[in-house]
C-alpha cells in the first residue's frame, strides 16, 4: 500500500500542472470507449428486426445510420484523446527534464565526482520514456477499459447472468496469474535497466577520452568490453522475454478457454429457445470487447509496474540534498572586500580526515600560495572557499562574516576561479569567456581578453571571437584553453581569486603567456594559487605548505627557504630536476 500510495504522489507531482488537459483527455477516453460500448446494441436489434421482419425496414436503416455517426464521431474522439495526450506527454517531459537538470546541477560537487554522466542521463532517459508510457497507456487507457469491463460485466449479466458468473471467474483467475508472474518481469527490467545504464556510463566516460584509447592501441579492447556488457544485457533481456512470453501464454489460454465456454453455453441457450440470435450476437460482441479490455489491462499493468520501477529509481536522486542556494536566514554580500580567514577547520570524507586543523588570514589583495605533494589536501582546502565543500567543524570567514550566514550566489559572484578543469563548451570564443557574465557587452568580453592575453591568438583566427572551440576546447591549444578560462574567471570583476596549478600541464611558451595573463589580473585581488611549479609563486605575500591535511610550515619564499625544512626540499627537488 505504501508503494501503491508513493507511486500515485509521483505521478501526481507532474501530472497537477496538467491537470485540466488530463481531465479533457480522460473525457475524450470515456466518450470514445463509450459510444464502443453502445455500439453492438444497434446492430444487435437490427439483426433480430430483420430476422423477426423479414425485411430491410425503415427502423433497421435507422439503426444502422445511428451506428454509422457514432462510429464517426467515436474515431474523432480517439484522434482528439491522442491529440491532447501527445500534449500532456510533452509537457511533462519538459518538466521532468527541466526539474531533473535543475536538480543535478545544483547539487554539491562531491556527489558529481562521485557518479558517471552517463549512468545518470540514462537513468533519466528511460524514466522518461516510461513517464510518456504511464500517462498514456497506463492512466488514459486503463480508466476506459475498466469502465468497458464492468460494463460488458453489465450486459452480459443483463442477457444471461449464468454467462456472467463464468466471465468473472476467468477475469479473477487472469488477474491473480497476471500479478504473480509479472513480479519477476518486473526484477528483470530493473536489472536491464542498471545494466544499461553502466554501459552508457562507460561510453560516456571514455568519448572524451579518445586520445588515451589511440594512444594505446585499445580500439578493439574497447569494443570486445562493449560487447561482452552486451551479452550480459542480452541474457537477462532473454530471460525476461521468455518470462513475459510465458504470462501471454498463460493470458491467452485463459481468455481462449472462457470464451470458448461461454461461445458453447451461449449456442445452448440459443437452441433452448432462451436468447435470441441478436443477442447472441451482442453477447459475442460483448464478450470479445471485454477480452480485449482486460488483456489490454494485464499488459498496462506490466507496463505501469516497470514504468513506476525505472522512474522511482530516476526519483532517487531528489533523495539527495542540492546545495544550499535559497537559505532564508542567509545574508546578502553586494560588497566583498575579499579578506578570507579560516578558523580551526577540519573537513572529512566519511571517516577518512582530509584536512586537519586549518588556521590563516588572507588580507584583502595578498597572494596565498598553498604547496605540498598530490594528494595533500590542497584542492579539498580551496573547495571551501566557494563552498563546494563545507567544513566538518571551524568556520570559513569572508570580510569577518561566516560564509555559512552568506547566500551562496552572492557568495560565488565575488569569486573567479581557473583550475585543472577543462571547464569550457562547444560553442564560440565569445560565449565561452561571457560564461561568467552572459550579459556582458562586447567591449567587456575585449578587456578581458587582452589582459589575459587570448586577444593574441583569437585575432588570427578566420571567425575571430565567432570561433567555435569545439567539445571541451578541443580546437585549442592548452595554453590558449587556460587563458580564456582566465579571461572568463576576471569578466565578472571578482574580488577573490583561485589559480589551481593553472600552468601545471603547459610548456614553457603557453607558461609564460599564462603567469603574465594571472600576474595582470591578480594586482588588487586576493588571490589563491595551487602551486606546481615553485618558481611561480616566490612573489606571494604568504606560502602555506600543506602535509598530511596539516599546514606544516608558513611564511614567503624567503622566510621559507632559510627556514630548511619541506618547501626548501621541494623547492630543490625541482631545482635538481631541472
Amino acid at each position: 500500500m505504501k508503494y501503491f500510495r508513493k507511486n500515485i504522489a509521483t505521478i501526481a507531482k507532474y501530472l497537477k500542472p496538467q491537470k485540466r488537459a488530463f481531465m479533457a483527455a480522460l473525457v475524450f477516453v470515456i466518450l470514445e470507449n463509450g459510444i464502443q460500448l453502445i455500439l453492438p446494441l444497434f446492430y444487435g436489434k437490427a439483426i433480430d428486426r430483420v430476422v423477426n421482419e423479414k425485411t430491410l425496414s425503415q427502423s433497421v436503416i435507422i439503426l444502422i445510420g445511428i451506428w454509422f455517426v457514432l462510429s464517426l464521431v467515436s474515431e474523432w474522439c480517439m484522434r482528439v484523446r491522442i491529440r491532447q495526450g501527445v500534449r500532456i506527454g510533452y509537457r511533462v517531459s519538459v518538466e521532468m527534464f527541466t526539474n531533473y537538470v535543475r536538480h543535478l546541477i545544483r547539487l554539491p560537487l562531491s556527489f558529481h565526482k562521485s557518479h558517471k554522466v552517463g549512468e545518470l542521463i540514462e537513468k533519466f532517459d528511460r524514466a522518461d520514456t516510461y513517464m510518456d508510457k504511464v500517462i498514456n497507456d497506463g492512466l488514459l487507457q486503463s480508466a476506459p477499459h475498466i469502465i468497458t469491463s464492468i460494463l460488458a460485466f453489465g450486459v452480459i449479466a443483463w442477457v444471461k447472468w449464468e454467462l456472467a458468473l463464468i466471465y468473472a471467474l476467468f477475469i479473477f483467475i487472469f488477474m491473480v496469474v497476471t500479478i504473480k508472474k509479472t513480479k519477476p518481469i518486473i526484477e528483470y527490467n530493473k536489472e536491464i535497466s542498471e545494466r544499461y545504464e553502466n554501459v552508457y556510463g562507460d561510453v560516456f566516460e571514455r568519448t572524451p577520452n579518445v586520445f588515451a584509447i589511440k594512444a594505446n592501441g585499445a580500439e578493439d579492447a574497447e569494443h570486445r568490453k562493449t560487447l561482452k556488457k552486451y551479452d550480459i544485457i542480452y541474457n537477462y533481456i532473454d530471460r525476461y522475454t521468455g518470462i513475459w512470453m510465458n504470462l501471454q501464454l498463460w493470458q491467452h489460454i485463459i481468455f481462449s478457454t472462457g470464451f470458448l465456454l461461454l461461445f458453447i453455453s451461449g449456442l445452448y441457450f440459443i437452441s433452448a429457445e432462451i436468447i435470441t440470435i441478436g443477442q447472441f450476437i451482442i453477447l459475442l460482441a460483448y464478450i470479445n470487447m471485454a477480452s480485449a479490455s482486460i488483456q489490454t489491462l494485464g499488459s498496462n499493468y506490466k507496463e505501469l509496474q516497470e514504468g513506476m520501477v525505472t522512474i522511482n529509481r530516476a526519483e532517487e536522486i531528489y533523495h539527495i540534498s542540492e546545495e544550499k542556494y535559497e537559505d532564508r536566514d542567509a545574508k546578502n554580500m553586494e560588497i566583498c572586500q575579499g579578506k578570507i580567514e579560516f578558523d580551526h577547520v577540519f573537513f572529512s570524507y566519511g571517516e577518512h580526515e582530509i584536512l586537519k586543523d586549518i588556521n590563516f588570514s588572507a588580507k584583502p589583495g595578498q597572494m596565498i600560495a598553498i604547496v605540498g605533494r598530490s594528494g595533500q589536501g590542497k584542492t579539498t582546502l580551496m573547495d571551501m572557499i566557494p563552498r563546494f565543500l563545507v567544513p566538518s567543524s571551524g568556520r570559513i570567514l569572508i570580510d569577518g562574516e561566516d560564509m555559512q550566514n552568506i547566500k551562496l550566489e552572492d557568495l560565488r559572484s565575488h569569486i573567479g576561479i581557473v583550475s585543472q578543469e577543462n571547464g569550457l563548451f562547444h560553442d564560440s570564443i565569445k560565449e565561452n569567456i561571457k560564461y561568467s557574465r552572459v550579459a556582458a557587452h562586447i567591449e567587456d568580453v575585449l578587456s578581458v581578453a587582452k589582459k589575459s592575453h587570448c586577444h593574441e591568438f583569437v585575432h588570427k583566427f578566420p571567425k575571430g571571437y565567432e570561433t567555435l572551440v569545439g567539445e571541451r576546447g578541443a580546437r585549442l591549444s592548452m595554453g590558449q584553453r587556460q587563458r580564456l578560462l582566465i579571461a572568463r574567471a576576471i569578466l565578472r570583476n571578482p574580488k577573490i581569486l583561485i589559480l589551481d596549478e593553472a600552468t601545471s600541464a603547459l610548456d614553457s611558451e603557453s607558461e609564460k603567456y599564462v603567469q603574465e595573463a594571472m600576474e595582470e589580473i591578480m594586482q588588487g585581488r586576493t588571490t589563491f594559487v595551487i602551486a606546481h611549479r615553485l618558481s611561480t609563486i616566490r612573489k606571494a605575500d604568504l606560502i602555506l605548505v600543506v602535509e598530511n591535511g596539516r599546514i606544516v610550515e608558513r611564511g614567503d619564499h624567503q622566510e621559507l627557504m632559510e627556514h630548511g625544512g619541506v618547501y626548501k626540499k621541494l623547492h630543490a627537488l625541482q631545482h635538481t630536476t631541472v
